[in-house]
């Protein structure tokens, strides 16, 4: 016969775990109706997300509120080039009960020396799956991708070796659900210079961007302001420290057609 001691363990070994589950559900940025401030403020305010996290969160505020107006609670969310995770881990949190796939190349988890960082993010979301493939080799998902999150890294794409601009986004259609989303931000460089100075400057020519996914089938459903800054003059390397944090970027939805 079970003791009345381990009975009342078991239950409220049980109320626990329900009582944890229901915190889950009822987290702010998780909750029905939810507005797009309570949801940012909430993900931002997540208790373990890195201190060098924390320290970009003020110049990265803009983008991180454009991204979380496209993403849903259980949303399926690709993030790709994601470094250790800044947006990874905002996403984790904004999906509440979907996935997150926090993708790198394995050159940049070994040259950047990601892995424990990487690591300890994947340990401490479990919503979060580490994806290292080569942009021109990421895996097609068995379940589609509701929304690709490029994060100023789609210039970086084109300083691949092979890299091919039509096969990528071509592929990138094929991981989405009809009607999914890709949300491309990225350095915007001076008119005319296209794919020039993806390597040298780190910028990319909006018209290349459209350009690209036009010819991939998407369609454009948002070209944003959110992110620009007139006063940056598109000549100067993103980490140089009068712009670093403050260049003008593009903010692009694409869509993949519902037919």
């Amino acid at each position: 016969m079970v003791s009345q001691r381990i009975l009342c363990l078991a239950l409220a070994l049980s109320f626990g775990a329900l009582s944890g589950a229901a915190m889950a559900e009822t987290a702010p940025e998780c909750a029905p109706g939810a507005t797009l401030d309570t949801r940012v403020e909430a993900v931002l305010a997540k208790t373990d997300r890195p201190a060098n996290q924390r320290d970009n969160d003020a110049h990265r505020l803009s983008e991180t509120r454009f991204v979380l107006s496209h993403v849903k609670p259980g949303d399926h969310v690709l993030d790709m080039g994601a470094g250790q995770g800044y947006a990874s881990m905002l996403l984790s949190s904004a999906v509440c009960s979907g996935q997150v796939d926090s993708q790198n190349p394995q050159g940049w988890v070994d040259g950047y020396k990601m892995g424990p960082a990487r690591d300890a993010m994947a340990a401490a979301r479990p919503n979060v799956h580490l994806l290292t493939a080569d942009f021109g080799k990421i895996p097609t998902p068995a379940v589609p991708y509701d929304v690709i999150f490029i994060g100023t890294v789609y210039h970086d794409t084109y300083n691949e070796k092979g890299h091919d601009a039509l096969m990528l986004d071509k592929a990138l259609l094929a991981a989405l659900k009809p009607g999914g989303l890709v949300i491309v931000t990225d350095h915007a460089t001076v008119a005319g210079a296209g794919t020039t100075a993806t390597n040298s400057l780190h910028r990319i020519e909006k018209a290349s961007v459209l350009a690209d996914f036009k010819a991939a089938g998407f369609e454009l459903v948002e070209d944003s302001k959110a992110l620009a800054n007139p006063a940056d003059d598109h000549t100067k390397i993103v980490f140089d420290p009068q712009v670093r944090g403050k260049t003008d970027r593009m903010a692009l939805v694409f869509k993949r057609p519902l037919l």
